[in-house]
C-alpha cells in the first residue's frame, strides 16, 4: 500500500500532533519496543534520503543541511522537531511542510518550503512627526534581507503608538509589497502613512464635578490645554490621556475621600480645519468618606506607636481623628477625611521599615472597608494595616564578581553590609552607590542580585561590576585657576595596581603658569582604615586678573584620615604642609600690593571632619555632605604666617524622580534639587600671604559666584576686573559666605544639566559679616565627563553689577567656561 504522512508547519506554529504519525513505520522497520515504551512516542524510523522542494534562491543543500538530519540515520519525532526549529531559526521561510514518502520501498523525507521574499528596499512615506530611521532601528527591519512580515506589523504598531504620543491619533497606515521586475523572489516594501491633522488640546471641560473646580482637575492631569508659555504645547497624547482617566483623576479624588469616583465618559471634539480640540469629561464624584477607626494588626517587631507615626503628618494625617499626631482634637468629632493615597504611601514607608530591619518577606497590606455607617452625615470607612512579619532574613554571603583588576577589599570597604548582618535594603542600596562612586567600573552598574535561600530564608548579595580603563595619559588645554589658557601634560591613575590607590603627575605650562605636581593617595594605608595622601609641587603662577607680577611656590602637603568612631561615612583628617612663597613685581607695575612682598615660609597644621552620603562624586542626586576644616599657621609651627583659617561647607541633594533605569539605581535620567552653603573666616595676620585670603566671583579662581567675573566682588562692593579705584590686595577678604540652590538633571552619570541661583558676599573680617547684602546670580549650566577630564559651561545673569562711571545698576549675562581634571 502506498502511504504518505505529512507534518505541516504554517506561519510560526508547529502542528506537533502530526509528529507522532511521521515516525510510525511498519513493524518490520523497527526493533522490538523497549519495556514500558509508549508506542509512537519514542519510536524510530530510518530516513533513507531527503528531498527539498520549493526553493527559489536556495539550493537543496542549503535546506537539507540546515535540518541536521543525515540520510541513512534513524530518527525520532524529537529529531524532526529539532529540524523544524533549525529551519525556522534561519528566518528564511514563510512555510515549512515535512512529508514521509514510503511509496518506493524507501523512506524519503520530503521538505517542502516557501521562501520569504528578499526586501530590496523598505520605505516609509508620509512620516513627518517621527523619522523613518527611528522606526526601522526600533523593529530591526533590514534591506536586502529576507522580509519579516511580523517585523513589518510591529513597525506599523510602533508608528501608530509614536504618532499618538506626538498628538497625531488618527493616522492611516497602508502597506504595499511590489515585486521587483525581472528579479523573482525580491520585493520592495512601502509603508504609506497619512498622519492627518495634529490634535492640539485647546480646552478641557468637566461635567458632574462639585468638590473640585475644572481648573483644579486640569491641574491633576498630564493632558493640559495649550497655553502662552512654550512648554504648554497642548499636544494630545492618547496614552497619557488614558492614564489621566484611569489613574490621575481617581487618585486626585481619592486624596479627598471620594472612593467611589468614576469617569462616566469623555468626548474629544476636533476641528478638522485647525486640529484644535475640546475634551469633555463627565464624572461622578460619589460621597466623601471619613475615617471611623484605624487598627494595626499582627505587628510585633515594632511597637504600635512607632508604626502609627508613619500615618501622621504635621496636621495629624488620617489618625488625627483618633487624637494622635497634631491638629485640634475637637475640630471635627465626626472624623476627618480618609485620604486613600496618603494611607497607601504610609503603608509603603512601613514596608521599607520592615525591609531595612531584615523582614524581607514581611507582608504589609493596607486595607479598608466601608462601614455602612455615617458620621456627621458622611459615610465612613474602617482602615487596617495588616502585617505578616515572618522571620528576619540575615545576609549569608556578600559576593563580588566581575572585578578582574580591582582587589576585592577595595570594593568591600565601600559595602555597608557584612555576612551575618540583618538584611537592610537601605544599606544595600547605599553600598551599591558607594561602589559606583569609586569610578572604576562601567555605569550604570547592574542592580544588586538578591538570592534567597529557600530553606533558611537568608540571602546572598551579589554585586556585579564591569571594569573600565581608569589610567589616562592626558594632554591638551585647560582654563582655570585664574591663569587663563594653558597647556598640560599628565598621567593620572585613580586605581593603581587595582588597590584603589591614586597617583598623578602633571605639568601645566603657558603664558601665566609653569607648574609641576606629583601626588599619591592611599585610601587604606597598609590595608587599614587610615587614609593618607602626599603631594609635591613647584609652580610659577602669573594671573591674568593681576598683570603686575608673578608668584613662585614650592613645597609639600601630607594628610591622614581616620574614621570618626568607626563611622563608615564620617572621617577626621589631620595634615601638615610646608611651602616657600616668593613674589616678583614687574618693573612697570604701579600696584605692588600683591607682588611687592618679601618671600616667606608657610608652615600649616590642619584638622578637619567630613561626613558624606552623596551617591556620586560629580553628579550627586541624593544624600548630603558636611565638612569643616581648620588651618593653624605660624606660632609654634614656625614660618612667617600667623593666622587661623576656618572653612566649611554643607550640601544636600534631594531626588525628585527618575526616567528609565531602576528606582534608586543610577542610569536613565535622574532629577534632583540641591542646596549648598559655603563659608570661611580667617583670624590673624595673613598679609605676607594674601593668596591665603578669600576671593569671590566667577568659577576659576577663589570662591565661585556665577554671573560675575573673577575677583570682581570685593569687601568694598562690585569692581570690574582691572578697574581703577581699588588696590589688588583689597579685592581679598578675610570672611565670605555663599549659597547655591539648583535643580539638576543627570543623564546616565556622565552629563549634568542644572538651573541655579547663587548668592554670596565677601567681607574684610569675620566681624563684618552681614548676610542682608548678598550679590546674586542665576542661570543655566551643563557639565560632562570627557576623555580629557570634566568640562563645564555656565551662563549666568549677575543681578547686582554696577556701571562705575554712572553708579547705576548694570546687570547682565556672563559666560563661564572651565575644563581640565581639576574641575
Amino acid at each position: 500500500m502506498t502511504e504518505s504522512r505529512t507534518i505541516r508547519v504554517a506561519g510560526r506554529w508547529i502542528l506537533a500532533t502530526a509528529l507522532a504519525a511521521l515516525v510510525l513505520p511498519s513493524p518490520l522497520a523497527l526493533p522490538s519496543p523497549l519495556a514500558g515504551q509508549v508506542p509512537g512516542q519514542d519510536a524510530l524510523v530510518r530516513i533513507d534520503s531527503l528531498v527539498a522542494r520549493g526553493m527559489a534562491r536556495l539550493t537543496q543543500e542549503d535546506v537539507i543541511g540546515t535540518t541536521g538530519i543525515q540520510p541513512g540515520t534513524t530518527n525520532s519525532w524529537i529529531d524532526i522537531q529539532r529540524a523544524i526549529k533549525n529551519l525556522w531559526a534561519t528566518g528564511l521561510y514563510e512555510d515549512i511542510a515535512f512529508h514521509l514518502d514510503e511509496s518506493g520501498g524507501r523512506n524519503v523525507l520530503i521538505v517542502d518550503i516557501v521562501e520569504r521574499p528578499l526586501a530590496r528596499y523598505i520605505r516609509i512615506t508620509g512620516l513627518e512627526s517621527i523619522s523613518q530611521g527611528k522606526v526601522i532601528d526600533e523593529v530591526g527591519l533590514q534591506e536586502n534581507a529576507p522580509l519579516s512580515r511580523n517585523k513589518v506589523v510591529r513597525a506599523e504598531s510602533f508608528i501608530r503608538d509614536e504618532l499618538r504620543r506626538e498628538g497625531v491619533p488618527f493616522a492611516v497606515i497602508r502597506r504595499r509589497e511590489q515585486p521587483v521586475p525581472g528579479e523573482e523572489g525580491r520585493v520592495d516594501v512601502v509603508i504609506e502613512v497619512e498622519e492627518g491633522q495634529r490634535v492640539t488640546i485647546a480646552e478641557v471641560t468637566f461635567a458632574g464635578n462639585v468638590q473640585f473646580s475644572d481648573e483644579e482637575l486640569r491641574g491633576a492631569m498630564t493632558t493640559k490645554p495649550e497655553g502662552f508659555l512654550w512648554f504648554r504645547t497642548g499636544n494630545y497624547d492618547e496614552i497619557d490621556y488614558e492614564l489621566d482617566l484611569l489613574q490621575s483623576l481617581p487618585a486626585h479624588y481619592a486624596q479627598a475621600g471620594h472612593l467611589d469616583f468614576e469617569v462616566l465618559g469623555d468626548t474629544l471634539i476636533v476641528d478638522p480645519g485647525t486640529g484644535k480640540a475640546r475634551l469633555e469629561i463627565r464624572v461622578e464624584e460619589g460621597p466623601q468618606y471619613r475615617l471611623a477607626a484605624f487598627e494595626i494588626v499582627n505587628a510585633e517587631a515594632f511597637d504600635e506607636e512607632t508604626l502609627r507615626a508613619y500615618f501622621e503628618t504635621e496636621s495629624g494625617g488620617i489618625l488625627s481623628v483618633l487624637g494622635i499626631g497634631g491638629g485640634d482634637r475637637e475640630e471635627d468629632e465626626a472624623g476627618r477625611i480618609f485620604d486613600l493615597v496618603d494611607f497607601e504611601e504610609a503603608a509603603q514607608r512601613v514596608r521599607e521599615l520592615y525591609s531595612n530591619e531584615g523582614y524581607l518577606y514581611a507582608q504589609v497590606e493596607p486595607y479598608y472597608e466601608k462601614t455602612g455607617e455615617e458620621a456627621g452625615g458622611s459615610p465612613t470607612v474602617r482602615a487596617e494595616l495588616r502585617v505578616g512579619e515572618g522571620p528576619q532574613a540575615y545576609i549569608r554571603n556578600v559576593i563580588i564578581q566581575g572585578n578582574d583588576y580591582t582587589f576585592d577589599r577595595v570594593i568591600r570597604e565601600k559595602i555597608f553590609v557584612l555576612p551575618g548582618d540583618v538584611y537592610s535594603e537601605a544599606r544595600i542600596l547605599q553600598s551599591y552607590q558607594n561602589i559606583q562612586s569609586l569610578g572604576f567600573f562601567e555605569t550604570p552598574m547592574p542592580a544588586p542580585d538578591i538570592r534567597p535561600d529557600p530553606e533558611s530564608g537568608d540571602v546572598d548579595i551579589i554585586f556585579t561590576v564591569i571594569e573600565k580603563q581608569t589610567g589616562t595619559m592626558s594632554f591638551g588645554t585647560a582654563v582655570g585657576g585664574g591663569v587663563g589658557l594653558s597647556g598640560f601634560v599628565g598621567f593620572d591613575q585613580p586605581n593603581l595596581l587595582g588597590q584603589g590607590k591614586a597617583g598623578s603627575i602633571r605639568w601645566d605650562f603657558g603664558r601665566y603658569i609653569n607648574s609641576f605636581t606629583l601626588s599619591l593617595t592611599d585610601p587604606a594605608l597598609l590595608q587599614s582604615t587610615i587614609s593618607g595622601s602626599f603631594s609635591l609641587y613647584n609652580s610659577t603662577d602669573r594671573f591674568f586678573q593681576f598683570a603686575t607680577g608673578r608668584r613662585r611656590r614650592a613645597g609639600f602637603t601630607t594628610q591622614f584620615g581616620v574614621p570618626f568612631f568607626n563611622s563608615l561615612q564620617t572621617r577626621v583628617f589631620f595634615g601638615y604642609a610646608l611651602s616657600r612663597t616668593s613674589y616678583e613685581a614687574f618693573s612697570s607695575a604701579e600696584d605692588r600690593s600683591l607682588f611687592g612682598l618679601p618671600p616667606g615660609f608657610l608652615s600649616t597644621f590642619s584638622v578637619g571632619i567630613t561626613r558624606t552620603t552623596l551617591n556620586h562624586p560629580l553628579f550627586p542626586t541624593s544624600g548630603s555632605m558636611q565638612s569643616w576644616n581648620v588651618e593653624l599657621n605660624g606660632g609654634p609651627l614656625g614660618g612667617q604666617g600667623d593666622f587661623v583659617k576656618h572653612t566649611g561647607q554643607v550640601q544636600w541633594r534631594v531626588p525628585l524622580g527618575q526616567l528609565g533605569g531602576s528606582e534608586g539605581v543610577s542610569g536613565g535620567t535622574q532629577f534632583a534639587l540641591g542646596l549648598s552653603v559655603r563659608a570661611g573666616a580667617l583670624f590673624g595676620d595673613a598679609s605676607r600671604f594674601p593668596f591665603e585670603s578669600f576671593w569671590l566671583g566667577g568659577v576659576q579662581f577663589g570662591q565661585p559666584l556665577r554671573g560675575y567675573d573673577e575677583t570682581t566682588i570685593t569687601p568694598f562692593g562690585y569692581f570690574p576686573e582691572r578697574s581703577a579705584g581699588i588696590a589688588q590686595v583689597d579685592r581679598t577678604g578675610n570672611a565670605y559666605m555663599s549659597a547655591t540652590a539648583e535643580y539638576n538633571i543627570v543623564f546616565g552619570s556622565n552629563i549634568g544639566v542644572s538651573a541655579f541661583y547663587d548668592a554670596g558676599n565677601i567681607w574684610q573680617g569675620p566681624g563684618d559679616l552681614n548676610t542682608s547684602r548678598l550679590f546674586r546670580g542665576a542661570g543655566f549650566g551643563v557639565q560632562l565627563v570627557t576623555p580629557f577630564g570634566p568640562l563645564g559651561l555656565d551662563y549666568a545673569y549677575g543681578f547686582d553689577k554696577l556701571d562705575l562711571a554712572t553708579g547705576l545698576p548694570a546687570p547682565g549675562w556672563q559666560l563661564h567656561f572651565k575644563m581640565g581634571p581639576n574641575f
